[in-house]
């Protein structure tokens, strides 16, 4: 095309609009514009007919949400195909926006539910089989409440070009809106893939650090699988659909608690006494064909499974996590939590005998499992298991004079160790390929782990001690670094390091109940906890500006699932992992020995908070 031609048609269509690039008709019979043909996707102007048929049908009721609908028939919605969505959002060309048109494509749905289930599935729950959802995708029958869901919450680690110039955070929230939206449509109607779709979006707002929301997620998740006895096996249904049911309702046992207490809100009953646990091999559910699974019940003891052997931690941890909850109300003294501290240290050291040698902790069994694409869910295991640990001796940091000195130093030391332990695991799968635990719900692991590190730098006078301090401390912030660019609960969480560290030498001066603090601290791992509290019943959780819309009537606590466009969307300058330079500022201030503890630790803090 010469450069003085005109174009027989007024403007530029949207897609150019909204990348601020020069509209150049292809010159084809339906004046379509190279940008579109390059990207293979319909140009807004094109005269071929049926192409934006659904952009001008039933606009009003499009005006609230993008048109990918399913039909909900009653009793049990169907499920939907793939499609496209066929109408590009009208957006202001000063403030591009990501548009759901451009991500809601076939092969990007591909890309982003194989990344899902490399990268998430198996390491925050598990709810499905893969080579069966793909082939349902791949057959465009994937249930979109589930692809959404998904994408929105991968989507943030996407090397897609369609995401250039987008902050990982930002890249989901068109597909977060989208499934939520459609888990309203079918929240009436229980079943399994509702429940998988509440456990979903209650990890996804989790991750956006609205831990309300995810509370009711997870409820609604529970509530549903209890309507539908999902640990009762239909007759005459498939394999893979008995162990799907099996992992959903273990996938939501695990984040019942886990949600329950960071939120400080009184637990309904026990889930505990419906112990149904996997009868699928992990490494044979993960990889093989739905024709290939065989159910192999046996008793847990000699579970080979690490879903199973995860499952029997669940109990450990409502125990510690009890006991640090009636310290942190003052229902019982420091001395009192020390008594009880014994017996769940043997249960921990008896989960960890228990296991069989081929899920011991071990470079051997890492790459076995590695090699199977389940190095994070092996690695994953293991560093909640240290967590655990950390959990129950955190109060013994409040080492003041007048303490029970040697149960006091016991239980530092034992957090020191579990905190070690957590580091090197860090430092480990950032060294090995596609075992990397890059989700939010480590980031609170790490940010525990962290606090360690610092007491032991603002009190600690051994060298021995002072050196593994600060070489785990570079660890440790340059995963957090990483983490934060991706996960917005974990940018919230990273300024309680800060709450930490001024809490714990402000006591030196002017005491307090540092224990209760404490135990709050790593328990209600969302919380804000700058002000100290006083013993006694907490309020259940403190309010956070929600990211949704709470003036629609959908009736499920205000989350209308229209996330917020005005700016979470707008385009920012990219954001990477932790670069090489910035990793060497890290690690040359830490091994600085020329500063003191504590500017040491304060310049480590102003560089994670920058």
């Amino acid at each position: 095309m010469v450069v003085g031609d005109k174009r027989p048609r007024a403007g530029a269509c949207t897609t150019c609009r909204v990348r601020k690039r020069r509209c150049v008709p292809a010159g084809d019979k339906y004046n379509n514009c190279e940008l579109c043909l390059s990207l293979a996707i319909p140009c807004s102007l094109s005269t071929e007919p049926g192409v934006f048929a659904a952009a001008t049908n039933g606009a009003a009721a499009a005006s609230h949400h993008h048109p990918v609908a399913e039909k909900l028939p009653a009793p049990e919605p169907p499920r939907a195909q793939i499609k496209p969505v066929r109408r590009i959002q009208e957006l202001p060309p000063v403030e591009p926006l990501l548009d759901l048109y451009l991500l809601a494509t076939p092969a990007l749905f591909l890309e982003l539910v194989s990344l899902y289930f490399r990268s998430i599935h198996n390491v925050a729950h598990t709810l499905f089989h893969e080579a069966s959802f793909m082939r349902l995708l791949n057959e465009g029958r994937a249930l979109l409440m589930h692809v959404h869901a998904m994408c929105a919450l991968v989507a943030r680690f996407s090397k897609n070009p369609v995401f250039n110039g987008v902050a990982p955070e930002s890249r989901g929230k068109l597909y977060a809106g989208e499934a939520i939206r459609l888990f309203q449509e079918r929240v009436n109607y229980p079943s399994l893939e509702t429940v998988q779709g509440a456990v979903l979006l209650g990890h996804l707002v989790g991750g956006e650090g609205d831990a309300q929301a995810k509370q009711v997620y997870i409820g609604m998740a529970r509530t549903h699988a209890e309507v539908l006895s999902l640990w009762a096996m239909p007759q005459n249904s498939t394999v893979v659909h008995r162990e799907e049911r099996r992992r959903t309702w273990l996938s939501i046992r695990i984040a019942d608690p886990w949600t329950i207490i960071d939120m400080s809100v009184n637990s309904g009953a026990s889930l505990n006494n419906l112990n149904v646990l996997p009868e699928v091999d992990d490494v044979a559910f993960h990889t093989y064909d739905p024709e290939l699974l065989r159910e192999l019940p046996v008793p847990s003891s000699s579970r080979c499974g690490m879903w199973a052997q995860m499952a029997g931690t669940l109990d450990i941890y409502t125990r510690i996590s009890v006991l640090l909850t009636r310290l942190s109300r003052g229902v019982i003294t420091f001395d009192a939590y020390l008594s009880e501290v014994p017996l769940l240290k043997e249960c921990l050291d008896g989960w960890v005998r228990g296991l069989p040698p081929t899920l011991a902790y071990s470079s051997k069994n890492l790459a076995f499992f590695a090699k199977q694409g389940l190095g994070r869910n092996f690695l994953a295991m293991h560093i909640v298991y240290h967590h655990f640990w950390q959990m129950l001796f955190f109060p013994s940091l409040d080492a003041r004079a007048g303490r029970n000195a040697a149960p006091t130093a016991d239980g530092i030391a034992q957090c020191r160790k579990s905190a070690n332990a957590i580091s090197e695991i860090i430092d480990c799968f950032t060294k090995v390929d596609d075992c990397q635990l890059d989700y939010f719900l480590y980031g609170h692991v790490a940010i525990v782990s962290s606090c360690v590190y610092m007491q032991a730098l603002m009190l600690s006078e051994e060298l021995s001690e002072l050196s593994t301090a600060r070489q785990h401390l570079v660890t440790n912030f340059e995963y957090l670094m990483g983490l934060k660019t991706h996960w917005p609960a974990v940018r919230q969480s990273i300024a309680r390091l800060r709450d930490f560290q001024t809490t714990y030498q402000d006591t030196m001066t002017n005491p307090f109940n540092l224990d209760h603090w404490l135990a709050r601290f790593v328990i209600e791992h969302t919380a804000i906890l700058a002000e100290r509290q006083t013993p006694g019943p907490q309020p259940s959780s403190i309010p956070r500006p929600s990211q949704y819309n709470t003036s629609d009537e959908s009736g499920i606590l205000g989350l209308t699932g229209r996330l917020k466009t005005e700016s979470s969307l707008l385009i920012p300058p990219s954001h990477t992992r932790v670069s090489d330079r910035e990793s060497g500022k890290l690690s040359a201030l830490l091994n600085d020995h020329s500063l003191t503890s504590e500017a040491l630790v304060n310049n480590a803090l102003n560089w994670l908070l920058e």
